[in-house]
């Protein structure tokens, strides 16, 4: 593959999705089904994958640990920001549709890196289709905090039902809700896209597409009919750029597939173009712009 540009100083950027794991201190059942992943994986590695791309803000977005680990994430991934300061927000796990979410969140707010919430659509009882789950999300519009919707392509209905039941919540879906690349589905992924992006608060995020196309084969080509659903949608005002770190590197290392997003959005022009990859993750989160490329 051609890089688009292999000079990447005049772009900011914003990785609106990146995780850190220790192994040490949490433990993430999910990795024993990625054992090339199963590996305590934090900013030493990050910054050897990405030390040709000069990224400015980084997300962190909550890793499936234990649920009773969620607060040890959050403290882990806040001491991690003192040592390194592009980490300005978390999108953590948080027990919603827990009887005392009220009090919980209280307390999860004092840590101001935090910015949002995210959960992953379960299986075969429906997390988004909890009563109680559902009248917790205002608590969300209390507390300013986004919500990341994670699901996959066959759950998005799930998604658009609870964006219909709580619509005043800012919503993230991640990865653009997971399209079965692999096997080239594609009308019924395409409906729901439409059907969310019809509220101007659901945004998306540009990400974790190569781990869902052929880990081996996948080509731009290959993604290119889904970014142009979504850009038709969404537009470049209400999409954001993510690394998908280091679940990514199953598929692509991080050069490679941020390349291949700027080849994606190479029909964007140069303030499109910051807007995804620098600025519109930024407004999501309700992040103040910090670049620290700006004092080199």
């Amino acid at each position: 593959m051609t890089p688009l540009n292999t000079s990447y100083s005049s772009l900011r950027i914003t990785d609106a999705h990146v995780h850190f794991w220790d192994l040490s201190k949490m433990s993430y059942p999910w990795l024993d089904d990625v054992p090339a992943i199963k590996k305590t994986l934090g900013l030493a590695e990050y910054r050897e994958a990405t030390k040709e791309i000069p990224i400015s803000n980084l997300i962190f977005l909550q890793c499936e640990c234990l649920p009773d680990e969620y607060q040890t994430e959050v403290d882990y991934v806040t001491q991690l920001a003192t040592q390194d300061s592009r980490i300005c927000g978390i999108v953590a796990y948080f027990p919603l549709e827990s009887d005392q979410a009220l009090e919980k969140l209280k307390a999860l707010t004092t840590n101001k890196l935090v910015k949002g919430i995210r959960r992953l659509e379960e299986e075969p009882i429906s997390l988004y289709g909890n009563p109680r789950f559902i009248a917790h999300m205002e608590l969300l519009c209390q507390h300013n905090l986004s919500f990341d919707l994670c699901v996959k392509a066959h759950q998005l209905l799930a998604a658009v039902k609870l964006v219909e039941a709580a619509p005043d919540v800012r919503y993230m879906l991640d990865h653009f809700g997971k399209p079965a690349i692999r096997t080239n589905a594609f009308s019924q992924w395409k409906h729901h896209i439409t059907e969310l992006a019809k509220n101007p608060r659901v945004h998306c995020k540009l990400s974790g597409l190569v781990t869902e196309a052929d880990w081996d084969r996948w080509t731009v080509a290959d993604l290119q009919p889904y970014v142009e659903v979504v850009m038709e949608h969404f537009g470049p005002a209400r999409m954001a750029f993510g690394g998908d770190w280091p679940v990514v590197t199953l598929a692509s290392d991080y050069a490679r597939w941020f390349d291949t997003a700027l080849q994606l959005c190479r029909g964007l022009s140069p303030d499109e173009l910051t807007r995804v990859f620098y600025q519109n993750a930024l407004d999501f989160y309700q992040i103040d712009s910090y670049d620290p490329h700006d004092t080199i």
